[in-house]
């Protein structure tokens, strides 16, 4: 769960893990008096809450529950009563990591949650990652569903090049975020006024190794302690991001920078199609400079 800080200008929703699944439909939650406390606070500075439940990436219990009805239902009344028994305004259903088989009946899911959740005026949102990726990661959501029930769906337009992959690259390229935004409101018929672009306050830091490239998280607020003294940035015109590359004890790195510039790029993309805004992974993990940015373009 976030810490309580300062008002930051330009955002208008936060979303604290409050719960994850357990079995047989239960929810793990993770409010508790401090929970209660930011509540209040955020409410007191003007926020929209939309508590996220996760599936933590289990792929077994997630399908288990899926699968089962009355286990379904189960889920949706623990859901239900978390929204109702808080004063947050909404619920975002963070299941990621589900078999591919689990598609149909995450989307049966998520249509029997929403008019329940619109019984007590909260908002329904949902996160998917890019179109067109590996069955148990991107072909497990059918996005034109997801976006046809909820009030929202957000693109999780990161991990491009993530801690499976075999070989080094961006975490969000603009020339990759663009392309599977085309995909969205085209092949997926996603409405533009549906679709919130996701953005990373993240990126890798990948060196090569004689198994492989191997890469570590590097946290935007971080990045820059990671560059050596005298290193140049150089400026990818298709990614739209800084690059840097240099040699430590005997080891290439590599890493593709998420800064100022970079977010700029992925805002110029939401303006251009149209789209409902912006969510950012995550708080605290940012350079404070960000925010500037963030008031700026939200105000375009």
């Amino acid at each position: 769960m976030p810490t309580r800080t300062e008002k930051i200008e330009g955002i208008n929703v936060i979303s604290p893990s409050f719960a994850s699944i357990k079995n047989q439909g239960e929810l793990r939650t993770k409010i508790g008096e401090a929970g209660k406390n930011y509540i209040k606070w955020a409410k007191d500075n003007d926020y929209k809450i939309w508590a996220i439940v996760s599936n933590d990436s289990d792929k077994a219990t997630t399908s288990e529950i899926l699968n089962d009805y009355k286990l379904r239902e189960k889920l949706i009344n623990n859901i239900v009563k978390l929204a109702s028994s808080y004063n947050i305004d909404g619920i975002n259903i963070d299941f990621e990591y589900m078999k591919e088989s689990d598609k149909d009946v995450f989307s049966r899911f998520i249509i029997e949650l929403q008019p329940r959740l619109k019984e007590y005026g909260k908002v329904l949102s949902v996160d998917v990652t890019a179109p067109d990726g590996s069955p148990d990661w991107s072909l497990c959501y059918n996005r034109n569903k997801i976006a046809q029930v909820a009030d929202y769906i957000i693109f999780m337009a990161y991990d491009q090049y993530g801690i499976s992959s075999t070989k080094e690259g961006t975490t969000a390229g603009a020339d990759w975020v663009e392309v599977n935004i085309k995909k969205f409101l085209g092949q997926e018929g996603v409405k533009e006024d549906k679709l919130i672009l996701g953005m990373p306050f993240y990126t890798r830091l990948w060196r090569e190794t004689g198994a492989g490239p191997k890469s570590d998280v590097i946290l935007m607020k971080s990045i820059e302690s990671y560059i050596p003294e005298g290193i140049t940035k150089t400026w990818d015109k298709d990614l739209k991001q800084y690059y840097v590359e240099y040699e430590k004890d005997g080891t290439k790195y590599k890493m593709w920078l998420e800064e100022e510039n970079s977010i700029k790029e992925k805002f110029k993309l939401m303006h251009e199609y149209n789209l409902a805004g912006a969510a950012y992974w995550q708080k605290d993990f940012e350079n404070p400079n960000i925010w500037n940015v963030v008031k700026e373009e939200i105000n375009k």
